[in-house]
């Protein structure tokens, strides 16, 4: 489906920059028991100050977490195979295929938010990695999978810590961009 009239702030729907974010420790827990195992506020601000004007593509057990953390972007995709599931606020899609296809049609940077499933099957099509490295090994179930062969080299880092943790921001782009 393409657009008609685009705004100056819309970009084509092929050309939406694919971009992956997370946060993991040092052992890549990325969850305990459905939620995160850790409380950053920084990295959640982060978050937010990253995808607020994008479009969100998410599991389903990432967007029940978020929404408990008022998640109010619009442009939001909820990925479950589940047909009877409907989420409160956003589209639902049930794989990434046809997530992707409808977040194209936003016309906005597509955020893959997760959970180890989304991020596992997005590392090869993604342009960019934002990777909160908390630095502590840290118990969990969940997991991010391992990116330095999809994503070798850092472009940037910034180091942040709280009462609780030491961590850092890091930015990944891919060589071979998916734009073209």
């Amino acid at each position: 489906m393409g657009h008609t009239s685009l705004s100056t702030t819309v970009i084509s729907p092929q050309l939406c920059r694919i971009s992956i974010i997370a946060a993991c420790s040092r052992n890549r827990v990325i969850g305990r028991d459905g939620r995160l195992p850790w409380d950053i506020p920084e990295d959640w601000g982060y978050f937010l100050d990253q995808t607020s004007s994008g479009t969100l593509l998410l599991g389903r057990r990432c967007y029940e977490e978020m929404r408990e953390r008022h998640l109010k972007n619009p442009r939001v995709i909820v990925l479950s195979r589940d047909p009877n599931f409907y989420p409160a606020f956003g589209h639902r899609a049930c794989s990434l295929n046809e997530g992707l296809s409808m977040a194209r049609e936003f016309g906005k940077e597509i955020w893959i938010c997760g959970g180890e499933n989304v991020y596992t099957e997005s590392l090869e099509i993604a342009d960019r990695l934002l990777l909160t490295l908390i630095d502590e090994d840290i118990d969990g179930d969940t997991f991010f999978p391992y990116w330095h062969k999809h994503f070798p080299e850092e472009s940037s880092c910034r180091p942040g810590c709280d009462e609780n943790y030491h961590y850092a921001f890091h930015v990944f782009e891919r060589g071979n961009s998916s734009l073209n």
